[in-house]
């Protein structure tokens, strides 16, 4: 018996190793944002200096450049948002424990380095870290914050094609 499937570029992104760390991750997010909201905890996000940073819009290419640069203190846990494109990431200083569907690194700064499509990590600073991430955005300028989340920033993973959660996983078994 032969099995036919069309190949899409998010089939091999679905496997049960990162299926399962997007679906741990989300419980995390949830589980804190639960305990910030319950006021079992504080949220430290507002001890996050942030700083934006835009380019003039190239004429040529119809998009500007955006920086976020954040100060992330020793001791802070950040879970991100997750990226619809490639982008770059600079941490000038600082060391940090990166976790993604692609496993845990120790990073520290300085260091440049390129975010995948459709990445969430969850980011536990173990010294006083300086991150700057760049997009490139039609939109250029603080007031238009929403409108760049909007472009550079997807809402969910299945937004993305990405599976969260194995029950998810195990449908589109079921389906081949």
């Amino acid at each position: 018996m032969n099995i036919t499937v069309s190949y899409s570029p998010t089939l091999f992104q679905n496997t049960p190793s990162k299926v399962k760390f997007r679906q741990d991750v989300l419980t995390v997010q949830n589980g804190l944002q639960d305990l910030i909201n319950s006021g079992a905890v504080e949220s430290t996000l507002e001890d996050c200096a942030l700083k934006h940073y835009f380019t003039p819009k190239d004429e040529k290419y119809g998009c500007c450049t955006y920086a976020r640069e954040m100060l992330i203190p020793k001791g802070t846990l950040i879970i991100g948002k997750i990226h619809r494109h490639e982008h770059l990431n600079f941490i000038a200083k600082g060391k940090v424990t990166v976790f993604t569907e692609f496993g845990q690194k120790d990073l520290e700064g300085p260091c440049t380095f390129v975010s995948e499509i459709g990445l969430k990590r969850a980011v536990y600073a173990l010294e006083d870290t300086l991150w700057t991430t760049v997009h490139l955005t039609e939109f250029v300028g603080e007031e238009n914050l929403d409108k760049i989340e909007s472009e550079v920033i997807s809402p969910s993973y299945n937004d993305m094609g990405l599976i969260a959660a194995f029950d998810s996983l195990a449908m589109l078994g079921e389906k081949l």
